[in-house]
C-alpha cells in the first residue's frame, strides 16, 4: 500500500489567509470602481440640470421687454416681449384716436405671410425707460391692448383700449408688445418658475411654481446694473448647483438685454 500524501493544517490556513487578502483586495478595487461611476454619474447629472437651468434662465431674459427686469430678494421679474416693432399714428395727441399701426415681422423670419395674434393681456409699451413705465397702474408708457386682435400682414392697425394716451414718443418709433409677466426664483434650495398671475404694480416673492432644478443654493442669485438710455441692460446670474458639496456646480453669467426704446 502507497503513502497517502495530502495538505497539513498549517498548509490551508496558510492558503485561506491569501485567498482571504486577494478577495479583499478584489473587492476594494470593485468599490472604488463602483463609487468612481456613482460620482461621475452625479456629476454628469449635476452638470445636465444646471446647464438646462442656466439656459432657460438666460434665454427667457434675453427675450425680455426692456427695463422690464426687476429683482426683489431671490426672484428675479421681467416682461417676455411677444412682438416688437416700429409704429407710426400713435394715440400721443389728445385727438388721436385709439389706435396704432404697428409695423412688424413677428410670426416667421421675413415672411411674406405673416400670422400673429393677441389675447388682450399684453401691454404695448413706448419708451418705457424705467420698471415703474412697465408695472406702474396709472399708464403712462404703455396702453393695453382692446380685445383678441389677430393679424396676418406687416403692417396692422393695433386697437388699443379707450382713453390709451401715450406720455412721450421713442426717438426710433419703437414698440414692444409684451405678455403678462414672469418670475424666477429660489426658494428652500428649489428654482421655481411662475407665471399667469397678471400685472401687479408692487413684486412678490413667490415661493412655489413650477419647478425648474432642485438643490440650488446662492447668497446673492439675482442682479441688475443700472442703466441708461443708451447702454444695455446687464442681468446677473450666481447660481450654485448640487446637493452634494463635493459635487456642486457654480455658474456665473451675464445676460445683456438690447436697450432699444
Amino acid at each position: 500500500m502507497g503513502v497517502q500524501r495530502g495538505f497539513t493544517l498549517i498548509e490551508l490556513v496558510i492558503v485561506i489567509v491569501l485567498l482571504a487578502i486577494v478577495a479583499g483586495f478584489s473587492f476594494q478595487f470593485v468599490g472604488i470602481g463602483a463609487q468612481m461611476f456613482s460620482t461621475g454619474s452625479e456629476r454628469l447629472q449635476t452638470i445636465e440640470k444646471s446647464r438646462f437651468a442656466i439656459e432657460r434662465l438666460t434665454r427667457e431674459i434675453r427675450g425680455a421687454v426692456p427695463n422690464s427686469v426687476r429683482v426683489s430678494g431671490e426672484c428675479i421679474e421681467f416682461v417676455p416681449a411677444k412682438v416688437v416693432g416700429t409704429y407710426y399714428d400713435t394715440p400721443i395727441r389728445p385727438d388721436s384716436s385709439n389706435e396704432m399701426t404697428l409695423v412688424t415681422f413677428a410670426g416667421s423670419s421675413y415672411a411674406t405671410n405673416i400670422d400673429w395674434g393677441l389675447d388682450g393681456t399684453e401691454r404695448v409699451f413706448i419708451y418705457a425707460t424705467r420698471p415703474n413705465f412697465i408695472y406702474a397702474n396709472n399708464p403712462q408708457r404703455y396702453a393695453n391692448i382692446e380685445g383678441n386682435p389677430s393679424f396676418n400682414s406687416v403692417e396692422s392697425l393695433l386697437p388699443l383700449e379707450p382713453n390709451s394716451k401715450f406720455a412721450k414718443e421713442s426717438p426710433l418709433k419703437r414698440a414692444y408688445i409684451g405678455s403678462t409677466p414672469v418670475s424666477f426664483c429660489l426658494s428652500a434650495g428649489n428654482l421655481f418658475r411662475v407665471s399667469g398671475y397678471g400685472w401687479t404694480q408692487g413684486q412678490t416673492e413667490w415661493t412655489s411654481g413650477d419647478l425648474i432644478a432642485t438643490g440650488v443654493s446662492s447668497d446673492d442669485p439675482f442682479d441688475v446694473t443700472a442703466n441708461n438710455k443708451q447702454s444695455n441692460n446687464i442681468v446677473t446670474i450666481q447660481l450654485q448647483f448640487g446637493e452634494n458639496a463635493e459635487e456642486q456646480v457654480f455658474y456665473y453669467r451675464e445676460v445683456h438685454i438690447p436697450n432699444a426704446p
